[in-house]
């Protein structure tokens, strides 16, 4: 079982997560809609303005005579307008802005046929041959009976220059995400840091009270292991060779020998520590855990640690965990396996690893495995990775277990500072 303040923290991070991802999705949606409104906007204001001309052109048709083009000159005298012509239906243009181009043939009588045909008014965005952007409608009006095309070209300079300020938004909008989420980020890192300060809060608290608790009963403890196993010595010396007696009294020894064990481990664990940290190369540590870790062991030690890797570390401290690191692998491994330590030094950090190729860690054990008096051996006290865990964090550094990447078996990984020579 997890930590209830991984939980409290995953949840938390999830469900801000959500947040700011429907709040950044909500901000792009409106922004999109805010855009689409305004370049629709901007087409309407131009059919608008692309009708208002047409129906004045075809007043102006009506009122006057074919020939005069000065009251329909007028109606497109608008700076709007880049051009407009209005052709009849064997293509002849009846009238154009450029008078140059009056009662030329734009368009062959079949195709006028066609369009006028097709009785529907088109409109779409064009490139003017002097580069600029424009829009141009195309109408079927009906003079005295007979269709006619009216082809309006307006400028889009001032609805092209809404548009663009409206798509600025996107900048804006760029922003605030950004700002949503670092904000977002911010408050996230903040309150973990709460939990976990009033988690550490709470662990000292427990750790101190364990303290006080195994004081007292440590010392009430022994006395009474001490009689107990005083006189279970005593007997068993004391017993016939090979007699029943005898093996029970040797049970109650190992028993009280267990006992003593348990009750040292627990008060190494719940004690206070004091730190004293310095700087020591590590191989010929290392070299010591293997001599006082192995002797007469039947395993394979292979170490990889160049000489002049330096940490800064409480030298027993360090020490103590390494011995029951080892001892995990060795145990992992039984007599046949191969136990490999190794240290490697990257950015101020040595990462310090004792990998073995035993069977590896099952997945319930793994979120538990630091966990105090959670162990998987039979005579473990479930307090050495719980001690080991405790210590390396007190000196600045790290410690996790987890199963090897490229083979079998388990990789126990310490990371503490380096304090390499300068």
């Amino acid at each position: 079982m997890k930590p209830v303040n991984i939980y409290i923290t995953g949840i938390l991070r999830l469900s801000l997560f959500i947040l700011l991802l429907i709040l950044s999705l909500a901000i792009i949606f409106i922004t999109m809609q805010n855009v689409k409104i305004v370049r629709n906007l901007a087409v309407d204001s131009l059919k608008n303005t692309a009708d208002g001309l047409k129906l004045s052109a075809e007043n102006a048709l009506r009122s006057t005579g074919e020939d005069d083009s000065s009251e329909i000159g007028k109606v497109f005298s608008d700076r709007i307008v880049a051009y407009a012509f209005i052709a009849e239906k064997d293509g002849n243009i009846l009238f154009h802005t450029n008078r140059a181009l009056k009662n030329t043939e734009i368009f062959s009588s079949q195709e006028m046929e066609k369009r006028i045909s097709a009785g529907t008014d088109t409109g779409r965005r064009i490139t003017l041959g002097t580069g600029m952007p424009a829009y141009e409608f195309n109408y079927i009006i009906d003079r005295e009976n007979t269709p006619e095309l009216l082809r309006l070209v307006l400028q889009t300079t001032e609805s092209d220059k809404m548009i663009q300020q409206a798509e600025r938004m996107w900048l804006i909008t760029g922003l605030l995400i950004i700002l949503l989420w670092t904000a977002g980020i911010i408050f996230e890192r903040f309150y973990t840091h709460r939990i976990k300060t009033q988690v550490e809060r709470e662990n000292q608290k427990r750790l101190t009270l364990i303290g006080q608790m195994t004081s007292v009963l440590a010392h009430e403890i022994r006395n009474a292991l001490g009689s107990i196993k005083g006189y279970a010595q005593w007997l068993e010396e004391k017993a016939e060779k090979g007699s029943p007696q005898k093996e029970a009294l040797a049970m109650v020894v190992k028993g009280s020998l267990r006992i003593e064990a348990l009750v040292r481990e627990l008060m190494l664990y719940s004690k206070e520590e004091d730190y004293h940290e310095e700087k020591m190369e590590l191989a010929p540590l290392i070299e010591e855990v293997i001599v006082f870790s192995t002797p007469d062991s039947p395993q394979k030690i292979e170490l990889n640690i160049t000489t002049g890797t330096y940490v800064k570390a409480d030298r027993e401290k360090l020490f103590r965990v390494i011995v029951n690191g080892v001892r995990n692998a060795m145990d992992a491994v039984k007599e046949t396996g191969l136990v490999v330590i190794s240290a490697i030094e990257r950015g101020g950090w040595v990462e310090i690893s004792i990998e073995d190729t035993g069977e590896g860690l099952s997945e319930k054990d793994t979120d538990r495995i630091f966990t105090p008096f959670y162990t998987t051996k039979t005579d473990g006290t479930g307090l050495g990775l719980a001690y080991s865990k405790k210590v390396i964090e007190g000196m600045g550094g790290s410690i996790k277990l987890t199963n090897r990447t490229d083979g079998t078996g388990a990789a126990l990984t310490i990371r503490l500072p380096s304090a390499r020579s300068k």
